[in-house]
């Protein structure tokens, strides 16, 4: 059967036992995936997904019911069955409790000084750690130039900072998660590298910066058709929202 031609309601059907029956190889299908401008990093979740799919030997919805990963397989199954009849599970929205400037404070102050810029940058950026990792620094207008995306959700415009620092300590995503999960059990306070995003929109958002300039600074593709093609982006102009803004994170 033609995987494309199956929906949910009547998707019971067991896959062949090797991938080779079916009608994409991993290849075919990771191409499929390159055309829907899925980021890189998505197309290796969904392709995980798939392998796992495959090699399952189980009904769609058998699949679906067994796998505690739903929205990351469902999105997968939605490609590889274009007329797969199922919606996402929804989620409870549950409110996001941030640390206030104390508990910053004190995070920072238990961090090790070589990871201090680090925590600051991030914050004062609203970068992801990798972006920050691999971006190039303008130190003369305190810029911050992340290599570009290519992703559905996610592009490239540049972010800026406030405190000083000589340079980013050479470290990996994985390596500064653990650094920040050591000083959480060290001061009692739980954050790591990826809240300090939500910081610096709440900071932003306190400070009356539109929602679109806090989606760009933080590498989001504005929501809004009004946003996407009525909003300037330049980094001039962004600079100019930043500093009027005058974020402080600790104070």
């Amino acid at each position: 059967m033609n995987p494309r031609s199956a929906d949910y309601e009547s998707a019971a059907l067991p896959l062949p036992m090797s991938i080779n029956n079916k009608e994409y190889s991993t290849e075919e299908f990771q191409k499929i995936l390159k055309l829907h401008n899925l980021s890189d990093k998505t197309i290796k979740i969904y392709m995980r997904c798939y392998k796992l799919f495959t090699d399952s030997n189980l009904s769609v919805n058998d699949y679906i019911l067994n796998n505690k990963n739903k929205r990351n397989n469902i999105a997968m199954l939605k490609i590889l069955y274009t007329n797969l009849n199922i919606k996402f599970p929804k989620r409870h929205f549950k409110p996001k409790l941030l640390p206030n400037k104390e508990q910053l404070r004190t995070f920072y102050n238990a961090l090790p000084e070589q990871y201090k810029p680090m925590f600051l940058t991030l914050a004062e950026s609203g970068l992801r750690i990798g972006e920050l990792l691999d971006a190039d620094i303008d130190k003369t207008n305190k810029m911050i130039i992340p290599k570009s995306h290519n992703g559905q959700t996610k592009h490239s415009w540049v972010s800026f900072y406030v405190t000083e620092f000589d340079s980013i300590p050479k470290i990996t995503v994985d390596g500064l998660n653990h650094v920040f999960l050591k000083t959480s059990k060290k001061c009692g306070i739980k954050i790591n590298p990826h809240l300090l995003r939500s910081v610096f929109a709440r900071e932003m958002a306190l400070k009356g910066v539109q929602p679109q300039y806090v989606d760009a600074f933080c590498g989001r593709t504005p929501q809004s058709v009004l946003a996407r093609h009525y909003s300037d982006f330049s980094p001039e102009v962004l600079k100019e929202i930043y500093e009027k803004a005058g974020i402080k994170i600790l104070s």
